[in-house]
């Protein structure tokens, strides 16, 4: 027998770029319904209406916030110095008509960044790559350095040419000391073949808030991309942020991402009725499960390989928005908040961790990410069948697992006693999050979705979702060590980092 009866009543919302199926939550429209009354604050409307206008407050900052407002490509035209420098940036490269300092076509793109400089442009430019636009017949390629240890850089700068390589320095306080490190080692890797003027003159753009902080660095003001202060770091690849993700597509397919990210933002401010809004119910059920049902983790499975980085974009954007244990006024909070965010390609999975969630002792609850169609253009037609034969194997395994997580199945031995090896405990609540295909539009409309998912369990919960002073403790606290490392100050800190310092 299963643990679970199959479900019979299938409770789902359908918009023109996302779909959702939560048919396996065991909860009913009515029970959310009333959930919904219970858990959102009586002001909601007006704060979701704030956000859309870019007046809701992140207090602790003493700043509004504003990404939803770089939504229309001629916002992201406007930050870029008021003019049309974000587009005509991109169709240089993409022309090949941007020629380095010797006079070479840039053919390489790095873009040197970290967290929300890094995560969403490097998912974006992977997942998108294919709806690149046919005007460009230029080879362009795109590559990612965050970590701070130089291990990118070491894998990166063999297979590149400092003649034929442009530089995007992507840091929104432009003194990131991660960005910053890989930005000092590419300037020795340059320099047996370009000076440093050449380098910033030919092969250099600078993304930030921080204008004054670019100019100081020597980079020409043609060769800056600004955005408001205001865009939090890990909601602003919409804005100049998102210039690899044009620079791998073009400017009009990255204004596809933008309309469905748009669209998403009409759904999520209109719809009313919480069962028909998908941000919202994402939210109500995920705090159903974290505060009635005590799960304290949230697995992202991507079913399809154009998705892989989602699950590490979504534990920058919901654990550092959410993981928090005091109120946006100072107040201290004694519930949990956000869970953690973990996962992984699902087809991977099922030959790592999906044992441990079927058969192992530790709750959770999951999102199964499909895309129901792949038009496979650039290929020939036989190609093109056998990859749609191979999404539709992708999505059975998506609905096989996600079926039998929640209604488990109970074995028996030929002498009908229990057989324990093949049980399989089920009961584990998931959403189904599907396009027909992935497109740019889907793909804006998956991610703005979470971010608005994000935000109505911020306002629940009663917390800022657009501060993160965990983090900048820390680095404060690195700063402190790597100062005594480099012999400018004596500390004492503890006895094991004392000691892992002295044999430094």
């Amino acid at each position: 027998m299963v643990n679970n009866p199959p479900v019979t009543a299938v409770q789902s919302i359908e918009t023109e770029w996302l779909n959702l199926d939560y048919s396996y939550q065991g909860i009913s429209d009515a029970e959310l319904r009333d959930y919904a009354k219970k858990k959102l604050p009586a002001n909601f409307d007006a704060l979701k209406q704030q956000l859309m206008t870019g007046e809701f407050e992140n207090k602790t900052e003493q700043r509004t916030v504003t990404h939803v407002l770089n939504r229309g490509i001629h916002n992201v035209v406007k930050a870029a110095n008021g003019k049309n420098r974000f587009v005509e940036i991109v169709r240089l490269l993409r022309s090949g008509n941007w020629l380095g300092a010797t006079g070479k076509p840039i053919t390489d793109v790095v873009n040197i960044g970290v967290g929300g400089s890094d995560l969403g442009p490097m998912m974006g430019a992977f997942a998108l790559r294919e709806f690149a636009d046919d005007y460009s017949l230029h080879t362009l390629n795109t590559h990612f350095v965050s970590s701070m240890d130089g291990g990118q850089l070491y894998a990166v700068l063999p297979i590149i040419d400092p003649e034929t390589t442009l530089f995007i320095i992507a840091s929104k306080s432009f003194s990131t000391i991660d960005t910053l490190a890989n930005v000092r080692t590419v300037l020795e890797w340059i320099k047996p073949t370009l000076t440093r003027n050449q380098w910033l003159d030919h092969h250099v753009i600078g993304v930030s808030a921080n204008n004054q902080a670019m100019m100081e660095f020597g980079i020409p003001p043609s060769q800056q991309l600004s955005f408001a202060d205001s865009v939090g770091g890990r909601f602003s690849m919409w804005s100049a942020i998102g210039l690899p993700i044009a620079l791998t597509i073009g400017s009009n397919q990255f204004g596809k991402m933008l309309e469905g990210a748009q669209a998403m933002d009409q759904h999520f401010a209109t719809t009313k009725d919480v069962t028909k809004n998908i941000p919202v119910l994402l939210a109500l059920l995920g705090i159903y499960n974290r505060e009635e049902r005590g799960i304290n983790n949230l697995a992202i499975l991507p079913y399809d390989g154009r998705l892989r980085y989602l699950p590490s974009y979504m534990q920058q954007l919901d654990m550092e928005s959410n993981g928090k244990q005091a109120t946006h006024d100072n107040q201290p909070l004694h519930k949990p908040t956000g869970p953690i965010i973990w996962g992984g390609y699902g087809p991977n999975g099922q030959h790592a961790f999906f044992q441990h969630l079927h058969q192992g002792w530790d709750s959770f609850t999951a999102d199964f990410i499909a895309v129901l169609h792949r038009a496979a253009p650039g290929f020939s037609h036989d190609v093109q069948r056998a990859l749609r034969e191979q999404q539709r194997l992708a999505v059975s395994n998506c609905l096989a697992h996600r079926k039998l997580m929640w209604e488990g199945y109970r074995a028996t031995t030929a002498d009908g006693q229990d057989d324990p090896r093949n049980t399989y405990t089920g009961q584990h609540p998931t959403n189904l999050l599907y396009v027909d295909e992935l497109t740019p539009q889907s793909f804006g409309a998956l991610i703005a979705a979470y971010e608005h998912k994000v935000f109505t369990q911020g306002v629940i919960w009663g917390i800022n979702s657009f501060d993160q002073p965990g983090v900048e403790k820390g680095k404060n606290c690195a700063k402190d060590i790597l100062a005594v490392i480099d012999g400018d100050k004596d500390n004492d800190f503890d006895a094991s980092t004392d000691r892992i310092i002295r044999r430094m």
